[in-house]
């Protein structure tokens, strides 16, 4: 079995590949795309002005994307100046904590040797690392939805004996505490790149239980009367069927997410167009 030296360890090879494939040479290339150069400029702004508000780019608001991006590279300018590199810092770093989120997903739900691989596939995916390495939200965005469902996962699977973990969950949705954490995570995903933040999480994880908790004995339509066709798309609509997905929705806690997330998001929202008198 893999127990704790094992995890110390797979932790440090996932830091070990994570640094090499997201932080060499990142200050290398120039700002490159048009949005590398705006969203750093636009922080690069916000600095000179000792605004960490209201985003402006070339003396004119910009709001196309929230603050979450622009207060990272705020923070990296702070300590490391204003350059590529610092730019970049936080999108390599919230990357590494994505694998590394990843890898607690997959221990948990599988095995440790399956988290590791899960881990390290990502952390060289093509993709991946494009937003990994570039001055944008995506890698915001992805490290929060991440973290929602890891946390989502601690709450209803039980830590793994050895090399073997549950088949199925211990509980279907995690207690309120650890849901509103879960929601104050998408929340923040919300501040990176908008509405996305929670609307996607919330449909993969819904989507699971749709199908997880659909009941094993329900009524199944006579075949000789039904093509195959028609079989199988009634078979492939059952986890929509009314009374399913609307116990679900609930089972959830729509009211906990959205007040949640609102909480965390839309003090900055009300703040930014305050002082723009709404522009």
């Amino acid at each position: 079995g893999v127990g704790m030296t094992g995890c110390v360890r797979h932790t440090a090879l996932i830091f070990l590949v994570g640094i090499c494939v997201l932080f060499l040479n990142l200050g290398g290339p120039r700002l490159w795309d048009r949005d590398e150069p705006r969203n750093a400029g636009c922080a690069a702004e916000m600095s000179a002005r000792g605004d960490w508000i209201t985003p402006v780019f070339n003396g004119e608001l910009r709001t196309p994307k929230p603050i979450l991006l622009y207060l990272l590279m705020l923070g990296s300018y702070a300590i490391f100046g204003v350059h590529e590199f610092a730019a970049r810092f936080w999108s390599a770093a919230l990357a590494l904590g994505t694998a590394l989120l990843t890898y607690g997903i997959g221990r948990r739900v599988f095995s440790p040797s399956v988290g590791l691989w899960a881990a390290i596939i990502l952390t060289t995916t093509l993709m991946f690392d494009v937003a990994a390495r570039a001055a944008t939200p995506d890698s915001a965005l992805i490290f929060w939805m991440t973290a929602a469902v890891w946390v989502y996962v601690r709450g209803t699977f039980l830590p793994p004996v050895g090399d073997e973990a549950p088949t199925a969950p211990a509980r279907w949705f995690p207690s309120w505490r650890v849901a509103t954490l879960m929601y104050a995570c998408m929340g923040m995903a919300v501040l990176a790149k908008g509405p996305v933040g929670l609307v996607l999480p919330t449909a993969v994880l819904g989507m699971y239980l749709l199908v997880l908790r659909l009941p094993t004995r329900e009524w199944e339509p006579n075949s000789g009367r039904l093509s195959a066709l028609g079989l199988g798309l009634l078979r492939c609509l059952r986890p929509f069927s009314p009374g399913h997905f609307l116990r679900t929705c609930w089972m959830m806690r729509p009211i906990t997410a959205v007040v949640v997330a609102m909480i965390v998001a839309l003090p900055w929202y009300i703040a930014v167009d305050l002082r723009t008198d709404g522009q």
